[in-house]
């Protein structure tokens, strides 16, 4: 069953922020918190130009995804709302590390990403609870957000993957993404970049 995504209860995001921190266990933003992935992911869904599709069951959320065209209008809605953001990364205010690493993310999104001559569409996140891992869910997912970027007339999406995600590398290579090349979002941390190229049925 499909949650319909635009217009979602506070309570969907949440659980799709607490799905992150349990399943994304090494990305750098599981470090920020379920309250700021709250927030991500409602910016995300409010935005025209992004998506955040959700699998339910039984008014569950069992999974989802997440895709952009580009992250400005997603900072500029979470900066519209100071105290809610503030209030979020408060645990993040007092350490050096955190603050780098966000200070890093923009850098990349506003200077380095734009200037690789990558889709500007991208997948941000999928997530699959793991009692429901291994029956289509993923699959389903990943189609439905193949589907979101052709509507907007996109022929490719990237996705960045942390080099030692050897299942994400598996699933994204199935699903007939093509690594393009390597880089660093992170310090220290190397990453590749796949390419999903669109066909007008996807």
């Amino acid at each position: 069953m499909d949650m319909t995504s635009g217009n979602l209860e506070m309570g969907t995001y949440q659980a799709a922020a607490r799905l992150h921190c349990d399943l994304i266990t090494e990305g750098f933003l599981t470090t920020l918190g379920v309250p700021f992935l709250t927030l991500l992911y409602r910016s995300i869904d409010q935005d025209s130009d992004s998506a955040f599709l959700v699998e339910g069951v039984d008014g569950e959320v069992v999974g989802f995804v997440t895709g952009t065209s580009g992250m400005g209008r997603i900072y500029s809605r979470l900066l519209l709302q100071p105290h809610r953001l503030l209030f979020a990364l408060k645990g993040c205010l007092f350490s050096p590390l955190k603050i780098y690493g966000i200070l890093e993310i923009l850098m990349f999104s506003i200077i380095k990403k734009n200037s690789m001559q990558l889709p500007s569409e991208e997948l941000l996140s999928i997530v699959v609870r793991r009692d429901f891992q291994g029956n289509g869910f993923a699959e389903k997912l990943f189609g439905s957000l193949c589907a979101h970027f052709a509507s907007k007339g996109a022929q490719s999406f990237k996705i960045i993957v942390g080099n030692d995600l050897d299942r994400a590398h598996a699933f994204y290579k199935k699903m007939g993404c093509i690594p393009c090349i390597e880089l660093q979002v992170h310090r220290g941390n190397n990453s590749i970049v796949y390419i999903k190229h669109l066909k007008a049925s996807d």
